[in-house]
């Protein structure tokens, strides 16, 4: 098969169906602004950047040439298309490199939204923005990862498009129960006592991820908990001195017995991801908006405790049946529910978590992701 792939190169997203492509030996182009993943190129695969040089998209928009940067973009996805013909265009983004193919007409299409569509939940009175509309309407696939973002699409995709929920899944072979081995050198590593019990917050950095809120929400149940625990965050192995958000709620917090509890760990490659599922022992998320994060699956595989609010976006999953929930926009509540999971014994919860995990490995396993987007493609291509 001939398959033409447009998005971000730097994106785990990406880079898995790259593997994916390059598993099968399929003949592939990839388009990005520069090739972020040089490793992950084999010799099958072509690199075809959206401009001829890195900057120049980034330079002509802050000099308010966008327009002519989208001809450009335009202009390099028609010619790439012309040269490859390909079988299927697979756009993995709603940004400039979803727009360029969309303006290029390039055909058959199908596009991974990626989180691009949340606030259609989030906030439905508000229209998609032109960029996510022009996108959505020139896709002959669109694929979404939260089931209630089905109908949000549907009302731009066009009359013979097709509105799919494909989530990112993830490998339940890798991300898997129990405290390994490695998990263990990655505690003593990091100085965590056999008896502690950590809670994870493994987000991006975003304010709108709030991990602010989860420190302030720690602090406050720090008295409460009746085992000793830790808070972990990743990728700020520096402190929260690196980003104004984080550095205004520490000095908020750091005269705080809770503080000296904090761990500030390094940026963690998402190879290592399950070894850090593994070495924690519940997850918090609570970001103010969402579509449907990996880190749900990823702690319903390893039947780790997942500690999140009923965003829109989670609604008919499993988060709704299996984690704990909380109030979208309460400290306190949150606070409550960390002292509820770090005194629930295991036990208690194993019946939850082992139905969660046999979900996600019935349905959101990368084999039946992968096997799922074989065959949309497959369909494409007959087109």
């Amino acid at each position: 098969m001939r398959i033409m792939t447009v998005g971000p190169t730097g994106v785990v997203a990406m880079q898995r169906v790259l593997n994916w492509m390059a598993a099968r030996s399929e003949q592939v182009w990839v388009s990005d602004y520069y090739n972020q993943c040089p490793d992950l190129l084999p010799g099958t695969f072509d690199f075809y950047p959206l401009l001829p040089i890195r900057r120049m998209g980034g330079a002509l928009r802050r000099a308010r040439l966008g327009k002519l940067a989208e001809r450009l973009e335009a202009s390099r996805m028609q010619a790439l298309a012309s040269e490859v013909q390909p079988d299927v265009v697979h756009v993995q983004s709603i940004d400039t490199r979803g727009l360029a193919c969309a303006h290029a007409g390039v055909k058959p299409l199908l596009v991974s939204t990626w989180g691009g569509m949340s606030q259609a939940v989030a906030q439905p009175d508000r229209p998609f923005a032109r960029m996510t509309q022009q996108i959505v309407a020139a896709s002959d696939v669109v694929l979404v990862d939260s089931p209630a973002l089905l109908e949000p699409a549907a009302r731009w995709t066009k009359a013979d498009g097709r509105v799919v929920h494909l989530p990112m899944g993830a490998d339940t072979q890798a991300f898997r129960p129990g405290r390994t081995a490695l998990a263990l050198e990655w505690r003593a590593h990091f100085a965590i006592p056999d008896d502690t019990f950590v809670l994870l917050s493994p987000r991006m950095w975003a304010p709108y991820y709030r991990h602010q809120d989860v420190l302030r929400a720690y602090v406050l149940g720090f008295s409460r908990f009746q085992r000793p625990t830790q808070l972990a965050f990743t990728c700020l192995g520096g402190g929260p001195q690196e980003l104004p958000h984080m550095a205004d709620v520490w000095q908020e917090v750091a005269h705080t017995p809770a503080a000296a509890t904090v761990l500030w760990l390094p940026r963690i490659r998402y190879g290592q991801m399950p070894t850090l599922y593994a070495m924690s022992d519940a997850v918090v998320n609570y970001p103010a908006m969402d579509s449907f994060g990996a880190t749900l699956v990823e702690a319903a595989a390893c039947q780790v405790p997942l500690i999140t609010p009923l965003l829109p976006t989670y609604r008919d999953t499993f988060v709704e049946n299996f984690a704990t929930l909380v109030a979208h926009e309460s400290i306190e509540a949150l606070a409550d529910a960390m002292v509820q999971v770090v005194k629930e014994a295991p036990e208690e919860r194993y019946a939850r978590l082992s139905h969660a995990r046999a979900i996600v490995e019935r349905e959101y396993d990368a084999a039946v992701i992968k096997e799922r987007l074989w065959r949309l493609y497959a369909d494409l291509a007959k087109r």
